[in-house]
């Protein structure tokens, strides 16, 4: 239907311009050591380096980003853009695996086939995905007791934040997604907007057929959530700014309480993105807290 494919193809836009204001420029060319049958394991994406870092692979290919990476990947060589890789780079180092995400399609799955590069890919778009990212992972890299450790941490976050919304009551909450020029409601089927359902929050977007879709002020002034949390991507503070004057000026905003009230909380996009990582386990204790009444 066109009117899916335009959202998902301003989604795409987004998380590519999101993801290019965090990118460093292009490395310089450097070499790696790598001993006989040693293996040369290249990530492509943050989430992904996290993941092999917590579970004891060296990583010799990392991705271009502002963000800090672990301590351990000091000295890998940088591969280019999480959203378009170097294949050439990549090709230097001669890996024996590229661990990426799927959101980098089949395009690029297709070219590592091509250019007999072994290569994984893996879902992050929900928690469910990254556990299952873990396992695969684990197994790939014959790192099984690191990963069942891993992912018992995340278990217990999970169970502690469900007990604990069980003597709660369950806000109606409302999720955006804001990038330059542009902003979307986050569905349940979104990372974060399923991460709210799972602290005890009832998200009044109940659309499971897409993770992101667009919206009707009206509308949303009849639904009234008592809160709005905002995913802010690409210029966070320009995009912040110019949300929080459009609410401030516009009378259908004006008319939702949690506007009215106060109760519209921006996100930490370390923590809540547009996909998953290893930061969900503090991520949901600060979800919690927010959702629930003593976040800011």
């Amino acid at each position: 239907m066109k009117y899916k494919r335009i959202i998902s193809m301003i989604a795409a836009g987004i998380m590519t311009l999101g993801l290019i204001s965090c990118s460093s420029e292009k490395s310089e060319d450097k070499t790696v050591a790598v001993g006989s049958g040693e293996e040369v394991v290249v990530a492509t994406s943050v989430a992904v380096t996290e993941i092999l870092d917590a579970l004891g692979v060296k990583v010799s290919g990392v991705p271009s980003t502002s963000y800090e990476l672990p301590e351990s990947t000091k000295g890998a060589v940088e591969v280019g853009n999480p959203m378009s890789p170097d294949l050439e780079i990549i090709k230097s180092l001669n890996p024996t695996m590229v661990v990426s995400v799927d959101t980098l399609g089949s395009d690029y799955m297709n070219l590592f086939t091509e250019n007999n590069i072994p290569s994984e890919f893996v879902s992050l778009e929900s928690l469910d995905g990254l556990k299952e990212a873990i396992t695969t992972l684990g197994e790939k890299f014959n790192k099984n007791d690191e990963a069942k450790a891993l992912l018992e941490q995340i278990e217990a976050k999970e169970l502690e934040v469900k007990e604990k919304a069980e003597s709660l009551e369950n806000p109606e909450v409302l999720v955006l997604f804001a990038a330059p020029g542009s902003t979307m409601i986050a569905t349940s089927k979104s990372y974060v907007g399923s991460l709210v359902e799972l602290v005890g929050g009832k998200n009044i977007i109940e659309d499971s057929s897409t993770a992101f879709t667009t919206y009707n002020k009206e509308d949303l002034a009849m639904l009234n959530p008592e809160k709005i949390l905002v995913m802010v991507h690409a210029l966070p503070e320009e995009t912040k700014a110019a949300l929080e004057a459009e609410m401030a000026s516009d009378s259908a905003w004006q008319n939702i309480n949690a506007v009215k009230e106060g109760n519209v909380i921006y996100l930490d996009s370390e923590y809540f993105g547009m996909s998953a990582n290893l930061k969900v386990i503090e991520g949901l204790e600060i979800l919690s807290d927010i959702v629930h009444g003593s976040g800011e």
